[in-house]
């Protein structure tokens, strides 16, 4: 029963074996418990009520309003402060970076295709910019946040993308058309 919300005497939470109820919240006082409905157009609608008089009752529904619970929540969120990167590493199978608040965060450069396919020296040639929020390496076209190692996200690049920029790459270092098609 992960509880999503002290407030005062109120405790709303949500109970696992309800998956078959519309979305709904349990909400928990010394005095009583009630459950109501999330759907905007039944939001005001108490499924049970148990020990709340009719007062407890409509200060729990101001509660509620206040705090504007709705049909599709799913999640509670968790703001984080990203660190910056002060120092970047890049070996031929991770990306490593030191943060500002003394973690070490490693993630595999396959997640970064143009990291992969690049030369050493154009790994090495990274900036941090948006106060060491973000890394840049301008030889690559590639930039790749904090917040995304942190969070653990590939690149989005799509298959076509880098297939251009990979033809793009080996046509600037004098490959002719047959040999970029692998023909003979």
């Amino acid at each position: 029963m992960p509880t999503v919300l002290r407030d005062g005497p109120y405790r709303f939470y949500f109970v696992s074996s309800d998956r078959d109820e519309p979305s709904h919240i349990h909400v928990r006082t010394h005095s009583g418990f009630a459950k109501f409905w999330l759907d905007p157009e039944r939001c005001r609608e108490v499924v049970v009520s148990d020990g709340w008089n009719c007062a407890a009752f409509r200060e729990l529904l101001n509660e509620i309003t206040v705090h504007s619970w709705r049909l599709g929540m799913t999640t509670s969120t968790v703001e984080l402060d990203v660190p910056g990167a002060t120092s970047i590493t890049v070996t031929n199978t991770l990306l490593t970076a030191e943060l500002a608040d003394g973690r070490i965060i490693s993630v595999p450069l396959v997640w970064y295709p143009r990291l992969v396919h690049a030369t050493e020296d154009e790994r090495n040639n990274w900036e941090l910019h948006a106060g060491s929020q973000h890394i840049h390496w301008a030889d690559l076209d590639e930039d790749i946040s904090v917040e995304g190692l942190l969070a653990g996200r590939r690149s989005g690049e799509s298959q076509a993308s880098l297939k251009r920029w990979l033809r793009a790459r080996l046509a600037g270092r004098g490959f002719t058309l047959h040999e970029l098609r692998g023909e003979d």
